[in-house]
């Protein structure tokens, strides 16, 4: 097989796999860490690890790649917003390019399906414009009443898609 070629599989992470979620994570989204504000950074890295490691009611799915988590996302069910949202998508610097985020992308779109909704909703940020181009290229829209700024300084862009 190519070594372009990944033979995936996409489930529901295990309770022993959160911490190679948090750590997969921090390694995904590094990058974004020199164009950031430093203590903003080093919160946010704390939140989301803390987030990963406790939060029971989160849906992580990850995406296998011969017994490796290449990439993950969380699936979140809606509780004060009427859609679920899709959040934390990550995939490792090594496994990138090859459409793991897509497979990831659709099976949240299509677990919201399933359980009867016709929105999808996400977060990101102008620090990562890889991520907002393909959301859009799916077909995920603004919609600034979902953005909110974790500091002063900072906008969190909220888009939404109509399954």
């Amino acid at each position: 097989m190519p070594p372009w070629r990944i033979e995936s599989v996409i489930r529901e992470a295990y309770t022993n796999e959160w911490t190679k979620i948090a750590d997969l994570t921090k390694a995904a989204y590094g990058e974004f860490a020199e164009n950031a504000d430093p203590a903003f950074w080093s919160m946010y890295e704390t939140r989301t690890r803390d987030l990963l490691l406790t939060d029971e009611s989160l849906i992580r799915l990850v995406v296998l790649d011969g017994g490796v988590i290449a990439a993950s996302a969380i699936y979140v069910p809606p509780n004060m917003s009427k859609y679920p949202e899709m959040r934390l998508l990550a995939v490792h610097p090594d496994y990138r390019n090859k459409g793991l985020a897509n497979k990831l992308i659709e099976a949240c779109e299509q677990r919201a399906r399933e359980e009867g909704y016709e929105c999808m909703t996400l977060h990101t940020t102008s620090l990562m414009k890889t991520a907002k181009a393909m959301y859009e290229r799916r077909g995920y829209e603004r919609y600034e009443e979902l953005d909110f700024k974790p500091v002063p300084t900072f906008t969190v862009w909220g888009f939404i898609k109509k399954l």
